[in-house]
């Protein structure tokens, strides 16, 4: 139930977008353009690992610059605008090398460029007036996000910081920066108008990826995902119809659900994504039999994007999961030890989520790694217990036990013989 309450407080300010942007947009007849752009940053700030804060409206007018220079580009040649995204969202991965202040910024940045590929804004005649709507649209997004934070302070809105070497960051700019190329000349090449649902889905694929068993697991829920939304969305496509207000209040129901069960597996997220996009085609025109080409269509686009995040992930400079995982494992051990155990329960479920690629192909084989995951796992409560009563007798002694028997295990796993205790 706290999970469900959670999920409905995250998803408010998308609901608060929306209900802001209709009516500017009727008012200002310019389409429900500005309203999925809200919307599409509202989602993707909301579930951004970082508290945020009100430097982050300062920032929309800087965004604003990039989103014009960007929708300029492309417009005036696609490649100019292919190549400003590539640079810009591989200089925001990389600039996470410069500590976790530049790594905010660059994401702060991209946002609303991603937004852009859900609802290109096109300058038309009069690209002064268009981009401010578009900024208008990411202003009011942000703002709604900043509010809902300000009101739900939580520790687990926190970002972890990072302990990666520079020259990880760096080689993921760079992977991000091949996936993305790949995905601009594919999509471009074989899908026409809708050449952004390859780029988006190279980009969700691989940004978040911690490492290569990451990359093919979240391109195998993206898939997944996306096969079981266009069946869900032919379903509807065909029963909705030209009624805009049922296809809205669908399509916010949808993605509400999609946003809730996206903790239990992405594929729930990139299934009920999926099946917004019929009903978003609905109130685009697009209705009917009509719209039943473009989801098969999106579904051969998704699957060529996930494999141009993967190809990169895997083949340059892959990172191991298994090296993930020991250095995620360490970092808990020491924060335990250290006795910060609050920190040390928000490292043990970011090593869960590191896991993920083990633990989805665990029947087929058992790792050393998956052992430790377990028994920090089920230090949990005792680490819980300390974070509230650090000189608890019977937890302190319990997690000490696992402390030891995962570091023993760890450093036998390097090479490493165990420390002789002292008489």
């Amino acid at each position: 139930m706290r999970n469900i309450w959670s999920a409905m407080a995250g998803f408010a300010p998308v609901l608060a977008t929306v209900a802001t942007l209709i009516p500017v947009a009727g008012a200002a007849h310019t389409g429900i353009g500005i309203v999925v752009l809200g919307a599409a940053v509202s989602l993707m700030s909301g579930r951004a690992a970082h508290g945020g804060g009100p430097w982050r409206l300062l920032l929309v007018p800087v965004g604003a610059v990039v989103v014009a220079a960007f929708a300029v580009l492309f417009h005036a040649a696609h490649a100019y605008g292919d190549a400003f995204f590539v640079v810009a969202v591989a200089a925001a991965t990389a600039a996470r090398a410069l500590g976790p202040a530049a790594g905010r910024l660059g994401r702060a940045l991209v946002l609303p460029l991603i937004g852009m590929l859900l609802a290109p804004v096109n300058p038309g005649p009069h690209p002064a007036q268009t981009l401010a709507w578009a900024t208008l649209a990411v202003f009011v997004a942000e703002a709604y996000v900043l509010l809902a934070r300000l009101i739900r302070r939580t520790d687990a809105e926190e970002e972890l910081p990072s302990t990666a070497p520079a020259r990880v960051h760096v080689w993921r700019g760079v992977q991000s920066a091949l996936a993305l190329t790949l995905a601009f000349a594919i999509g471009q090449t074989c899908f026409g108008e809708h050449w952004a649902w390859t780029v988006i889905s190279a980009y969700t694929v691989g940004a978040a990826a911690r490492s290569r068993g990451d990359a093919l697991l979240r391109g195998a829920h993206r898939t997944l995902g996306a096969l079981g939304g266009t069946l869900v969305a032919t379903v509807l496509a065909l029963a909705i119809g030209e009624r805009p207000a049922v296809a809205v209040a669908l399509l916010l129901a949808i993605l509400a659900a999609a946003y809730y069960l996206r903790q239990f597996g992405y594929a729930w997220w990139a299934a009920g994504v999926t099946a917004a996009l019929a009903l978003l085609y609905s109130l685009l025109g697009v209705s009917g039999t009509a719209a039943l080409p473009l989801l098969g269509a999106r579904l051969l686009a998704v699957l060529i994007g996930a494999l141009c995040a993967i190809l990169p992930a895997t083949l340059l400079a892959p990172i191991r999961t298994g090296a993930v995982l020991r250095k995620r494992t360490a970092e808990a051990l020491r924060s335990a030890r250290d006795g910060d155990y609050a920190l040390a329960q928000r490292q043990v479920a970011a090593l869960r989520e590191a896991a993920a690629p083990l633990l989805a192909i665990r029947r087929l084989r058992e790792r050393r790694e998956l052992m430790w995951v377990d028994a920090l796992t089920a230090a949990l409560p005792d680490l819980r217990t300390l974070a509230e009563r650090p000189q608890d007798p019977a937890a302190l002694r319990r997690v000490r036990k696992t402390l030891s028997e995962v570091a023993d295990d760890l450093r036998a796993a390097a090479g490493r013989p165990a420390p002789v205790p002292v008489a």
